[in-house]
């Protein structure tokens, strides 16, 4: 069975220069793949609920 993909430009404009503390990085459940953990990984849910 042959896979299909879809892909559109995005052509909107973002802000630039947006820093992100440590503390929020660390709140991001972030799983990294054993073969090249620095590229391959996976961000599944928290349950972090905002209010």
């Amino acid at each position: 069975m042959d896979s299909v993909y879809k892909a559109k430009i995005d052509d909107a404009i973002y802000q630039k220069g947006i820093v992100v503390s440590q503390d929020e990085l660390n709140q991001i459940a972030l799983y990294r793949n054993e073969f090249h953990g620095k590229w391959n990984y996976a961000i599944k849910p928290n349950n972090v609920h905002v209010i």
